[in-house]
């Protein structure tokens, strides 16, 4: 029987086509059908055993290996944020969602022509990934679809965000030192326009005198935001441990300078 050579990345068209090329050496002559069927059993069982698939190997970051033989199936699995879909096309197709960052954002810093950083801003209903779920506002702010995320701010950076969405609404977001919003913070923040149309925002541009806690809340209902920690030199509502927990009290700022100058 004539040797048929066939490639791995051979369509299953090529294949048929490449092996129905029957010749006189093969199993006689196709032209007048001068076979039999132990001829045409042979030719299929010499087909059978030369026509071989070897696999693959796959390898991670960590050089660790897994060998993917003719047969087994790959499975590929999605995650948080991530989604892995074949279509039929026999194509797997990949796909991160707008932030595969659930609880925290902070990895954005003046992207936005290189003078601010924009957050997109809307408002929905509180679910149980929100710190503040049971209390004050049924509904929370949702920063870039994540909801009530931990901002991380960095001083020199200008952060911008963007109310535009109809869902903000009646919900101006603002800066506080406390959730509560017992002092509002105003240094640095600017705000444009109407929440809930084009052009509405809030911006804060952060600085090494921003104070290391703040928390971004709607400035007409209770508890929507969560806490912002910026990289500052200004600390507030500090407290000390010890190495077992419990609780040291520092002398007041007063008594502490009359007593270095008593001291000399």
């Amino acid at each position: 029987m004539a040797v048929r050579t066939v490639l791995t990345t051979n369509t299953l068209e090529e294949f048929r086509t490449t092996f129905n090329s029957l010749s006189t050496t093969d199993i006689g002559d196709p032209a007048g059908l001068n076979t039999t069927a132990q001829t045409i059993v042979a030719a299929i069982n010499e087909l059978d055993g030369q026509v071989t698939a070897s696999g693959f190997i796959l390898q991670d970051e960590s050089s660790t290996q897994q060998t993917i033989n003719s047969g087994n199936i790959l499975n590929v699995v999605g995650s948080s944020g991530i989604s892995a879909v074949v279509s039929a096309t026999d194509t797997l197709t990949i796909s991160l969602a707008g932030s595969i960052y659930p609880d925290h954002i902070g990895a954005k810093h003046n992207t936005t022509s290189g003078t601010y950083t924009n957050l997109t801003v809307t408002v929905a209903s509180k679910t149980s990934a929100h710190i503040y779920q049971g209390t004050g506002s049924g509904s929370g702010f949702k920063i870039d679809d994540v909801e009530g995320p931990f901002l991380e701010l960095k001083p020199g950076n200008t952060y911008r965000f963007d109310q535009a969405d109809s869902s903000n609404s009646g919900h101006p977001l603002l800066f506080y030192y406390d959730p509560a919003k017992t002092t509002i913070f105003s240094t640095g923040v600017t705000t444009n326009g109407t929440p809930g149309s084009a052009g509405a925002y809030t911006q804060i541009a952060v600085a090494d005198t921003t104070p290391q806690i703040l928390y971004y809340q709607c400035s007409s209902h209770a508890y929507m935001g969560n806490r912002a920690g910026i990289n500052s030199k200004v600390l507030q509502d500090v407290s000390f441990v010890d190495s077992t927990g419990t609780a040291v009290t520092y002398a007041s700022n007063a008594f502490a300078i009359a007593q270095a100058v008593a001291l000399g």
